[in-house]
């Protein structure tokens, strides 16, 4: 399996821990299935959807699946990493992050890759050294719950855009991760019924710069693909302005100044589309 650490335009799509009969239909739609022991779960059935997860790795290889676990601080949540990290699992989802030592925690247990996910305000606060924690590979963010833990009555203004403090843990998660050199990923979009909410959010979430979003519905999946694939014009152009480059610093390109800033920008449009032929 390809590293976290190598996504561009990925999906990752969860799937809830106790519908094994999903699991390979969900890493088959997307770039990794989430398997969820955590709030897509229901309590009770929490130690039922471990050990389906367990078995079905076990069965069939980690490849393309990653697991989130519950509080790693709980007994519950020290049982669920060890168990699928036994089973072979390679990248476990961290729910709620506040501190470097449930990462510590985790780490020093397992050798997993870790996607830390920033979820209170607390979170928030320490993102930074969340981000810069070696066994992190990914950081990613999650609206709703954060909306909770502030006393929040919603998520989105009447346009639909993400309310200003949720817009801000949203942009400082992004510049602490890209700080760190690790991947950004963005979050679910839980609004199921209007589809332009997701190729919004999606559009929105490629333009700033994040290297994937998660999904909670296989019908997200293809809205997400389409949005993070760069247009065929801004892919030819970008083709042509690096072949247009023949060991020039500074440069006029088809009207326009191009220096290094764009350049860089050129290479990882061009390499996004062939990710994704």
């Amino acid at each position: 399996m390809q590293s976290i650490s190598d996504a561009m335009g990925w999906v990752l799509l969860f799937c809830p821990g106790d519908r094994p009969e999903r699991f390979a239909k969900a890493a088959q739609a997307a770039n990794i299935a989430v398997l969820d022991l955590e709030d897509g779960v229901a309590a009770a059935q929490k130690d039922v959807a471990r050990v389906s997860v367990t078995v079905h790795i076990s069965a069939k290889g980690a490849d393309g699946y990653a697991v989130r676990i519950n509080l790693p601080m709980t007994e519950r949540g020290r049982a669920d990493a060890e168990a699928v990290a036994n089973a072979g699992v390679r990248l476990l989802l961290m729910p709620k992050t506040e501190s470097i030592e449930e990462l510590d925690l985790v780490a020093s247990a397992t050798s997993c890759e870790l996607i830390a996910t920033i979820e209170t305000a607390r979170g928030l606060l320490a993102v930074e050294a969340i981000a810069a924690h070696p066994a992190v590979r990914a950081v990613s963010w999650g609206p709703y719950d954060l909306a909770a833990d502030l006393g929040m009555r919603g998520v989105r203004d009447e346009a639909g855009a993400l309310l200003p403090p949720l817009a801000y843990a949203r942009s400082r998660m992004l510049v602490a991760a890209t700080a760190a050199r690790k991947v950004a990923l963005d979050t679910v979009t839980a609004e199921l019924q209007d589809p332009t909410v997701i190729e919004r959010d999606a559009a929105e979430s490629a333009l700033l710069g994040f290297s994937g979003k998660f999904a909670i519905h296989p019908a997200q999946v293809g809205p997400i693909r389409r949005a993070y694939r760069p247009p065929e014009v801004e892919v030819e152009r970008s083709r042509r302005l690096l072949a247009a480059i023949d060991g020039r610093g500074v440069f006029l390109f088809e009207g326009e100044m191009v220096d290094e800033p764009m350049i860089k920008r050129a290479r990882a449009i061009v390499a996004l589309a062939q990710r994704q032929d």
